[in-house]
């Protein structure tokens, strides 16, 4: 039995795939999805399982070295770097901060009010009203 995949790139995004990728993983770490320890698929097999060149996963797994998020050893691979809660609190808020600057720049792009916006939002959150039957 395949497993489903654990990233999936947008081809028809303006993003470039090895940001992308590196955003999806940052993703799952922040919410402890991956953990510490855990050892990420190879270059070669993330690269054939999204078709796309080695180099983009390389380029993908060396921003999140760098930030910290991941260690690659050449004997043990890409491993899930330990990370306090902090750190994970601080990278929530960075991309809550980003979810909300591109949401922000949509509505002004369709030329729609903060209040309709923001009513939406609430109108969404509220959760379904359940249905009785008499």
């Amino acid at each position: 039995m395949e497993k489903a995949p654990m990233l999936v790139l947008n081809r028809m995004s303006t993003i470039a795939p090895y940001e992308q990728i590196s955003a999806q993983i940052r993703t799952l770490i922040v919410a402890n999805q991956l953990y510490p320890g855990q050892l990420l698929p190879s270059v070669r097999q993330l690269a054939r399982d999204l078709n796309v060149a080695p180099n983009t996963v390389m380029r993908a797994y060396n921003e999140l070295e760098q930030e910290g998020l991941v260690v690659i050893s050449t004997r043990r691979g890409v491993i899930v770097a330990e990370s306090s809660s902090i750190q994970k609190e601080e990278e929530k808020r960075r991309q809550l901060r980003q979810l909300v600057a591109d949401f922000l720049i949509s509505v002004r792009q369709l030329g729609v009010s903060l209040d309709d916006a923001y009513g939406e939002m609430q109108r969404q959150a509220e959760p379904p009203p359940l249905h009785t039957s008499n």
